[in-house]
C-alpha cells in the first residue's frame, strides 16, 4: 500500500523557527509527514542538530527529510514505519539489496572466525581468497594484481601514488565534474564541483591536470557528440602537452568510463579510446575510477567492459561487498604494483570479513544473474522515459547504462539552462509519494540508482510515481 504524504512540512517549519532557522529545503518546502510535534522525526532531527556537524542537517544541506530507521531489500522504513522505495542502492552501494542476507551471514562469520586482523602487518587467508575471486571476474588479464583498501576514496588515492612512485613523474591528467571523494587529496585529482573545493584551494597544488570531461549533452553546438570527445584528446596533445607538462612528467590519466555523480555522462567512443591512444603512445598508466560503476551497475561487471579496453589500475569501492561492511580494492598491472614497493592503505583496509563479504557479494551477483538483469532492466526504463525529453517541456536530456540513468532539467531547451528548481520539486514529491530518487543540494540531474534486485513491478510503479512529479514541477515551472 502506499501512502500519499502531504501537508508534512509544517511541523518541520516550526522545529527549524524555534532553532531561528530558514525553513526551506532546496530552497522549497519539505513535504513529508512527520506526525504530531515532539514525534520521533523530529526528536533526531533535534538531536542531528545539537550532536552532528553543520553539513549533515542544515536547512541547505540536508537531503531527504525522514529518518531511517531499517532497510530491506528495495526498501527504507523510516522511525515513523513508513516504507520508501530506494532508487539509491546507497550511492551504488547496495546494489544486491539492502542488507541481503547471503552476504550478512559472510560477514558475521569472517567476525566470528577473525575478529580483526591489519592485513598488511599479519596477512590472513581471506585476504588471498577474496583476491582470487576478484582475478577470476577481472575484465582484463592486464590487471593481474589486486591492493586492498577500506574506502572507494582511499582507493582512488592508492592508484594514483602507485601511478606517481612507479612512473616517477608528478602529474596526473583528469577531469572535471568527476567525483573521487572527497579528501583534501582526492577533491584536486577531479573536482566534483567548485564549491567542494572552497578553502582548500592551496593544498592541491599542481599535481592535477584537469580538463573537461566530455558530457554528450552539454557539447558544444557546433560539434557532434565524437568530435567533442575527439576535441578533448586533441587538446591534450597539442596544448597540455605543449604548455603545461611534457610526456615524461605526466604518470596517468584518471577517468571515470560513466561520471555517476557529475549527472550519469556518459561519454563518447572518441573520448575513451582517445585516452587509450594517448597513454600506450606516451607510456602513461590508465586508470579508471569504478567505484560507482563496478559490480553490475551499468550491465557489466564493470563500466570499461562497454568499451573493452585493457586499463593499468582500477579502483573499486562501495557495491563491491554489498554494503555490509566497508572494503575497497584496487586492480593493477604487473608495472604498476610489482615494480616496486608503494606505501598505501589504511588500519581497516581489508578487514577479513570484509573480504568474506565481497566474495559472497561476487557469488551473489553471480548466482542470480544479476548483472545481466540490471542491463535488461535498465533498457526497459530507458524506453519507458525516452520520450520525456519531447514531452516535456522541463526535462532536458535522458540517459543511462544499465540501471544509472540520470534525468537532466532544464530551464529551456535551445540554452539548455540548468532548472535545479524543478528537479528540487520533483525530487522532493517524489519522497512525498513514498519514492526516493537520488540527488545532491543544488543538483539538476536526477539519478534512479535503485538496487540492482528491485522488483520489476516496483521499479515501474516508481517511475510512474516519478513522472506524475514531473507533471507537477512543469506546472509550476509555467506559472513563473
Amino acid at each position: 500500500m502506499w501512502l500519499i504524504f502531504d501537508n508534512v512540512f509544517m511541523k518541520l517549519e516550526m522545529f527549524y523557527r524555534c532553532k531561528g532557522w530558514k525553513v526551506s529545503f532546496f530552497g522549497v518546502h519539505v513535504y513529508m509527514v512527520y506526525g504530531e510535534a515532539g514525534s520521533e522525526t523530529l526528536r533526531y532531527f533535534e538531536m542531528a542538530s545539537k550532536f552532528l556537524p553543520k553539513s549533515i542537517w542544515t536547512p541547505e544541506t540536508i537531503v531527504t527529510s525522514f529518518i531511517v530507521e531499517k532497510a530491506e531489500g528495495s526498501y527504507l522504513v523510516d522511525v515513523e514505519g513508513r516504507r520508501f522505495i530506494d532508487l539509491t542502492s546507497q550511492w551504488s552501494t547496495n546494489n544486491v539489496g539492502n542488507v541481503n542476507r547471503e552476504i550478512l551471514e559472510a560477514a558475521i562469520e569472517g567476525l566470528k572466525q577473525y575478529g580483526f586482523i591489519i592485513y598488511s602487518l599479519n596477512l590472513h587467508k581471506a585476504v588471498f581468497d577474496l583476491v582470487t575471486e576478484l582475478l577470476r571476474i577481472r575484465p582484463s588479464n592486464n590487471l593481474t594484481r589486486v591492493a586492498l583498501e577500506l574506502s572507494g576514496t582511499g582507493a582512488v588515492d592508492a592508484a594514483v601514488k602507485f601511478a606517481v612512485k612507479v612512473k616517477k613523474r608528478p602529474h596526473i591528467i583528469s577531469f572535471l565534474g568527476q567525483y573521487h571523494g572527497y579528501y583534501t587529496g582526492t577533491l584536486g585529482y577531479g573536482p566534483e564541483s567548485a564549491d567542494a573545493r572552497r578553502y582548500f584551494e592551496n593544498l592541491y597544488g599542481n599535481a592535477a591536470i584537469l580538463l573537461p570531461y566530455p558530457d554528450s549533452y552539454r557539447r558544444p553546438e557546433y560539434m557532434n557528440c565524437e568530435e567533442w570527445g575527439k576535441f578533448i584528446i586533441d587538446y591534450i596533445e597539442e596544448w597540455v602537452l605543449k604548455y603545461q607538462a611534457p610526456p615524461d612528467r605526466i604518470a596517468a590519466i584518471l577517468f571515470e568510463p560513466i561520471a555517476c555523480e557529475a549527472g550519469v555522462w556518459i561519454p563518447p567512443d572518441s573520448f575513451i579510446y582517445g585516452l587509450k591512444k594517448l597513454a600506450g603512445k606516451y607510456g602513461w598508466f590508465l586508470i579508471a575510477d569504478e567505484v560507482m560503476t563496478g559490480f553490475g551497475r551499468t550491465g557489466k561487471w564493470f563500466a570499461i567492459q562497454n568499451w573493452n579496453i585493457d586499463v593499468d589500475l582500477m579502483p573499486l569501492g562501495k557495491g563491491i561487498s554489498g554494503g555490509i561492511f566497508p572494503i575497497a580494492a584496487v586492480y593493477g598491472s604487473e608495472e604498476a604494483m610489482a615494480s616496486e614497493p608503494v606505501e598505501y592503505g589504511t588500519t581497516f583496509g581489508g578487514h577479513p570479513a570484509g573480504c568474506l563479504a565481497a566474495i559472497a557479494n561476487i557469488r551473489v551477483l553471480e548466482k542470480y544473474g544479476i548483472v545481466d538483469r540490471a542491463a535488461r532492466l535498465g533498457e526497459k526504463v530507458l524506453k519507458k522515459i525516452r520520450d520525456w525529453p519531447e514531452r516535456y517541456e522541463i526535462v532536458g536530456d535522458v540517459r543511462g547504462k544499465g540501471l544509472v540513468i540520470g534525468i537532466e532539467f532544464v530551464k529551456d531547451k535551445k540554452q539548455k539552462t540548468r532548472n535545479p528548481e524543478s528537479a528540487k520539486i520533483v525530487y522532493l514529491e517524489s519522497i512525498k509519494k513514498g519514492v526516493v530518487p537520488l540527488m545532491d543540494v543544488g543538483d539538476w540531474v536526477l539519478r534512479i540508482q535503485p538496487p540492482l534486485t528491485i522488483e520489476e513491478e516496483v521499479l515501474m510503479y516508481a517511475i510512474d510515481v516519478i513522472e506524475d512529479c514531473i507533471k507537477m514541477a512543469e506546472k509550476e515551472f509555467k506559472k513563473v
